[in-house]
């Protein structure tokens, strides 16, 4: 959806709401951030620390800014279609579940979406991963000058 819109208060709304809600921003999370990362302890033992999808097991995953994600897109691709994360890092080899309902916004190219484009084209996401998704909505701003000036007069 185009910006301005309330995206974000929505996706943190949703968390909050959830039993089991995980808020994350694409533009600060990584790969290892959504999924899982092994890390190395101070006595040389190797253990698993979750990433959001894998805590909002069960429940919705909120990814805020999607497009600005990069690849770390790519990273969601086998948890959205198996709903599971496959490691096999420094000696572990698991699987976690990863079955979260995933709600993503992202903000069109160029700051406005182009009705004569695909959503692919707007957004510049891979088919590939705008197929996991069952529904797109499109948010759009319409202008309209009084309904605009009410809510300006109501804001200030």
């Amino acid at each position: 959806g185009e910006p301005g819109l309330g995206k974000s208060q929505l996706l943190q709304a949703v968390s909050n709401v959830a039993v089991r809600g995980v808020y994350v921003c694409g533009n600060t999370t990584s790969s290892a951030g959504l999924t899982v990362t092994v890390v190395k302890d101070a006595g040389g033992d190797y253990s698993l620390e979750a990433g959001a999808l894998v805590l909002s097991d069960q429940g919705v995953c909120c990814i805020d800014e999607f497009d600005k994600m990069g690849n770390e897109q790519h990273s969601l691709l086998e948890a959205m279609e198996q709903q599971s994360i496959s490691v096999a890092k420094a000696g572990i080899v698991c699987s976690l579940s990863a079955r979260a309902a995933v709600i993503a916004a992202a903000n069109p190219v160029g700051g406005h979406y182009n009705r004569g484009k695909t959503v692919t084209e707007n957004l510049k996401m891979s088919r590939a991963i705008l197929s996991r998704f069952d529904v797109i909505f499109i948010l759009l701003d319409t202008p309209d000058r009084t309904r605009d000036q009410l809510l300006s007069e109501h804001a200030m």
